[in-house]
């Protein structure tokens, strides 16, 4: 009899603690889809629903400063939208703890908690990105989508399907201005740079007789009057024998600087010719700096694989609309044998974050490409290693404040890009990768096309893919002139 009322006793404990005679506690912590686990994460965000495998209910109490308990029957935790909102807004600025069970059949795991740091630091509401076949098979069928951060909202802002499958790239917006500005190239024989500004739209002809070619890749100021950018002659090669298999290298590139104000094109010695290849220019954070990648021009595609990019920097004046006559390495590259494109400055005007290949300029083909963060007042390299996956993060981008990047990562498969987020203290410390959350947790393994050049700004777009079509098919374009 005795034994039967400890058994009894042992029962009402652990009744109590939410346990029953049928519970496993695991020691590690619990296998999310996405992988939620231990991250920082913006005030703003959409709910970051995820799944457990097999499950076939969840109970997840999350203990703040205040207690918040969360159920779903089967294997998919969605927060409903409210109840989220109300979770961030109570718990901003705090570290949460997270307990999650989980029943297979009559057995309940109860896992290790794990952390969340609410950041209050919000993150820019808007993000676009072009989706896209993420082989080579086909590359004509894309489109750039714009999505609502702080909800599952998506909205189409170009389908090349009506634009005669023109390729459609590059949608960038200025950082740090009073209004938004962005770009975006739509290819094509009736194509041009699409630029608005305080929504007005206009389409320009930005090669001249006296440049190499239209505008490529590049940025434009914080005010939105300039713009830096590459031209050139981009080319595709299928490798034999390697795992990755595409290689995308430029035969030749020059930068070129857009006057939109004044509708003119200008260059510099310093950043034209033969001898060098220059390419993925940026503006610094207070626009009096032109960061971009170089390399000693080689026939390709012949010593592809010799072909290292260092970054460079020259001065540019904003009153005259010109560059600086000296030109400056940042970073020597090719003296560690590596290969810089893409950099990014922060707008606070500390990091310059940039991806790191073994060789080449087209990082996104390769699968060790990593992105590393660049200290402008002292020289320091922080090579991220907790924040790069096992294959390609780069294509990246800064919060308008400098807090969060994004960037497209392969990490998940080698195959499919995917939008990470990650915050950035004022120190340069950066925290844990998350992956876009998505209304269907399942998302990512459904979807049969890659994210590519995650974009995030603070307002939404002022057209849609249906201005698009008709910018492409209707609109005259403003020619460019060339300005010595």
């Amino acid at each position: 009899m005795r034994h039967s009322w400890v058994l009894i006793g042992v029962a009402l404990l652990l009744t109590s603690c939410g346990l029953s005679f049928f519970d496993t506690v695991a020691e590690q912590e619990p296998t999310l889809f996405p992988d939620y686990t231990d991250i920082t994460l913006p005030v703003n965000i959409a709910p970051l629903n995820f799944s457990v495998e097999g499950a076939d209910a969840l109970r997840l109490e999350i203990e703040g400063r205040a207690s918040h308990l969360f159920k779903a029957n089967g294997s998919e935790m969605r927060f409903p939208m409210k109840r989220w909102k109300q979770l961030m807004a109570a718990e901003a600025g705090d570290t949460l703890r997270l307990s999650l069970s989980a029943r297979f059949g009559k057995e309940t795991v109860r896992y290790a908690p794990f952390h969340w740091v609410v950041s209050a630091d919000s993150i820019d509401r808007y993000m676009s990105y072009r989706l896209i076949e993420p082989a080579y098979e086909v590359w004509n069928v894309l489109s750039v989508e714009e999505r609502d951060l702080e909800s599952f909202r998506t909205r189409l802002l170009a389908d090349n399907t009506r634009t005669e499958g023109s390729c459609i790239n590059c949608h960038t917006a200025n950082r740090g201005g009073q209004s938004q500005v962005s770009f975006m190239h739509v290819r094509g024989k009736k194509g041009g740079t699409l630029y608005s500004s305080d929504g007005k739209m206009r389409k320009l002809n930005t090669a001249t007789d006296s440049t190499a070619g239209a505008a490529v890749y590049g940025e434009i100021s914080a005010d939105g009057r300039y713009g830096i950018f590459t031209t050139a002659d981009i080319r595709p090669i299928l490798h034999s024998g390697r795992h990755d298999k595409l290689e995308v290298f430029d035969a030749s590139s020059d930068l070129i600087l857009l006057d939109f104000e004044a509708g003119t094109v200008t260059d510099s010695p310093l950043t034209k010719g033969a001898a060098f290849q220059e390419t993925f220019p940026c503006w610094s954070a207070d626009g009096k700096t032109i960061y971009f990648c170089r390399a000693s021009a080689r026939p390709q595609p012949e010593e592809t694989f010799d072909m290292h990019y260092d970054l460079c920097a020259v001065g540019f004046d904003p009153e005259t609309g010109r560059m600086g006559d000296s030109l400056t390495t940042v970073v020597n590259a090719a003296a560690i044998g590596k290969s810089i494109s893409f950099p990014k400055c922060s707008p606070d005007g500390k990091y310059i974050l940039m991806t790191v290949s073994d060789y080449g300029t087209f990082p996104i083909w390769h699968s060790e490409t990593d992105l590393w963060l660049y200290e402008i007042a002292t020289g320091k390299i922080s090579t991220l290693e907790t924040v790069n996956g096992k294959y390609s993060d780069s294509y990246h981008s800064w919060n308008s404040d400098g807090r969060w990047i994004c960037w497209a990562s392969k990490r998940d498969d080698r195959l499919y890009g995917r939008p990470y987020f990650a915050h950035v203290s004022p120190d340069g410390t950066v925290s844990k990768p998350f992956v876009l959350p998505q209304k269907d947790p399942d998302h990512y393994l459904m979807t049969l096309k890659s994210f590519n050049i995650p974009e995030l700004y603070r307002f939404p777009e002022s057209y849609d893919a249906s201005f698009v079509r008709d910018f492409y098919r209707d609109m005259k374009a403003e020619q460019m002139t060339y300005r010595p």
